[in-house]
């Protein structure tokens, strides 16, 4: 089997056993920006030069070898531009959000979610896809990504606002996260017809460092799940990523409907894997901090620990815990890597 074919397989058949020295599936978890410095193109100059960006996500890929390719990913507040909102680039990073869509939750009702088929950005983004897929989707997943709605509710309304709306404006946030779902579906939506094949909703919003379990339960789970099934339909695998520490809503994640759970480093993998069993397959979740400033050796002896700690049960993806710094070293992500594929040799 090529590699996109043993990720599918360890997804969805929970219940493989990996013998002694079977490599283990290995992959990064977005590192749309980290590929583009790789050759000096900024997240700006990809959206003028969509076949530039593939072209450099693709020969990045060939030096590392990451079972899952995510084009797209860094973009994600693309889609608060699209609906009028104002964003801003960094000379190396993300994109922030200048200024919030929304003033207020009625404003919503004034947007126009078509918009976003409609955005020279997003379109572009799009492309990316489809050539990426074209050059390397017979050999590796390739994939995309976007905000989840609790964070794109954040992002549209922000977050203080949202936080407070929590305990002051109940129906209005359910307003919200019922547009926020349906705006993450119809961003979503067409990058399958584009070639991505698992789907990454990252809700770092929805944190346990950011929201209680009560409130994640009651404006998260019930759209995360709404989003999870209907991108399904469409044929998609999807993966769910929440930064920091959400040991206290493992439970939760496999009542959401998604494949694949990627965990911060926070999070103990011993522990969730006694909480999730083979439900859901567990990826994760080497400090990106180690990637960017330890040596090879210590970026092995991470990965090492995180294969063992996540057991011999072969329902487990080793990743990093979060979206790589792009000023990762180019030897740590092949020493991540290959700490994987060499998992017989290397851990014992």
């Amino acid at each position: 089997m090529n590699r996109r074919d043993v990720v599918l397989q360890i997804i969805n058949s929970k219940k493989i056993k990996k013998s002694k020295g079977d490599p283990i599936s290995t992959a990064l978890l977005s590192g749309g920006t980290w590929a583009f410095r790789q050759q000096g193109l900024t997240l700006r100059a990809g959206l003028n030069a969509p076949e530039e960006a593939a072209r450099i996500i693709v020969e990045t890929n060939q030096k590392v070898g990451s079972d899952i390719v995510w084009p797209g990913s860094g973009y994600h507040n693309l889609l608060i531009e699209a609906l009028g909102g104002k964003i801003t680039f960094r000379p190396q990073g993300n994109i922030d959000v200048a200024e919030s869509l929304l003033r207020s939750v009625a404003e919503i009702d004034s947007i126009q979610i078509d918009f976003l088929n409609r955005d020279v950005g997003i379109e572009s983004v799009r492309k990316m896809i489809v050539l990426t897929h074209q050059a390397i989707g017979r050999e590796y997943l390739v994939g995309t990504s976007s905000w989840g709605p609790f964070t794109l509710a954040g992002q549209f309304l922000g977050v203080e606002k949202l936080m407070i709306g929590l305990y002051k404006d109940k129906l209005g946030i359910h307003a919200l996260m019922d547009f926020a779902s349906e705006v993450c579906f119809q961003y979503l939506a067409p990058a399958v017809t584009s070639g991505a094949s698992i789907l990454s909703i990252a809700e770092p919003t929805a944190s346990g460092d950011l929201v209680s379990l009560r409130h994640f339960e009651e404006f998260v789970a019930p759209y995360l799940t709404k989003v999870n099934e209907r991108l399904k339909q469409l044929g998609a695998v999807t993966t769910l990523h929440i930064c920091g520490n959400i040991t206290d809503r493992l439970a939760v994640v496999p009542h959401l409907g998604v494949d694949l759970l990627s965990v911060d480093y926070k999070v103990s993998l011993k522990y969730a894997k006694e909480v999730l069993g083979n439900k859901v397959t567990l990826a994760g979740n080497v400090n990106p901090m180690i990637l960017k400033d330890g040596r090879a050796e210590d970026v092995v002896a991470a990965a090492g620990q995180c294969i063992m700690d996540a057991g011999q049960e072969g329902n487990f993806i080793l990743m990093p815990g979060c979206d790589i710094p792009p000023s990762v070293p180019l030897e740590n992500i092949q020493a991540f890597i290959g700490a994987g594929l060499d998992e017989g040799k290397e851990v014992k």
